[in-house]
């Protein structure tokens, strides 16, 4: 009994590794994690999250519907868990997350990129 048990989990935790990723969150964290930034909606909406108390953060992403320039969504209210949204519009297709730095330049994660 317990050895069917285990291959029936092995099973579904392989069906689960083969989903398709389509439907996660395609999701960016600045330098240190202290802001974060993911797509929801079907990949239509942004929303940027501060996860470090006094951190002034945005998200840049690229949409299909303009591939040639980037958004900004800023979340400057530097209180953790706050969290802004951007409008519905295209398909985003980039994403980085970036600490605000004044007068500097800004602390950025790599693009991810979903094309």
């Amino acid at each position: 009994m317990m050895k069917k048990t285990m291959v029936g989990l092995v099973v579904a935790g392989a069906a689960l590794v083969g989903a398709s990723p389509a439907s996660a969150a395609f999701e960016s964290y600045s330098p240190g994690s202290r802001a974060g930034s993911w797509t929801q909606q079907n990949d239509t909406q942004v929303a940027a999250k501060i996860h470090k108390l006094g951190t002034k953060a945005h998200a840049d992403y690229y949409r299909t519907t303009d591939p040639g320039s980037y958004y900004t969504l800023w979340n400057k209210k530097a209180t953790l868990g706050s969290v802004t949204y951007s409008g519905v519009g295209g398909r985003v297709t980039d994403l980085r997350t970036c600490n605000w730095v004044p007068d500097n330049d800004d602390e950025c994660s790599r693009w991810e990129i979903r094309g």
